[in-house]
């Protein structure tokens, strides 16, 4: 949620308060100042810039959520729950940047991860149904609209799968 350099701001805020609490022998509030400076660091390791980038997702804005999720090192290390989006989020930059191999991976690694609401599962069916149409793969295509069709759908991602299956009852019957 934060960006890493707020993180780092309310470290140093954190150590700073410590150590003016320290002073006035105020243990209490210096221990309090010095957990409040591990969480942060804590939650720099365990949650990364995952939660800001999928927000830029979201607004459309792939060259932001490329720069902030660029600065997760090690992915391996984030919470279930932000590993998913991670490679949610990166699995979209690369369908962005037409890498089609890498994103078909990561977008499948977030789903079998798993992620949290039907509509972020529903869209990156979506997605993948639309790489294997891209792919000229109409039958896996077709396995991935049907996995979108069971779940409930919002309004804007039931028009995009229709559209997407109109896409592949075209393309099969020109081939």
């Amino acid at each position: 949620m934060f960006t890493p350099i707020i993180r780092i701001i309310l470290v140093i805020f954190s150590l700073i308060s410590a150590a003016y609490f320290y002073s006035k022998e105020d243990y209490a509030n210096m221990s309090m100042m010095l957990i409040a400076g591990g969480l942060f660091i804590y939650g720099y390791f365990k949650y990364g810039t995952v939660y800001a980038a999928f927000q830029q997702i979201k607004k459309d804005n792939v060259k932001k959520a490329e720069e902030l999720i660029s600065k997760i090192k090690n992915p391996d290390k984030l919470t279930k729950g932000h590993k998913s989006y991670y490679y949610f989020t990166t699995g979209i930059i690369a369908l962005e940047k037409k890498e089609f191999e890498k994103s078909h991976s990561d977008l499948t690694q977030a789903l079998n991860i798993g992620l949290r609401t039907e509509n972020d599962k529903s869209i990156v069916l979506l997605n993948l149904a639309n790489i294997e149409l891209l792919r000229n793969d109409f039958d896996k295509a077709t396995e991935f609209i049907k996995k979108v069709r069971e779940l409930n759908l919002k309004p804007l991602v039931e028009s995009e799968t229709n559209r997407i299956e109109k896409e592949i009852n075209v393309a099969q019957q020109s081939v």
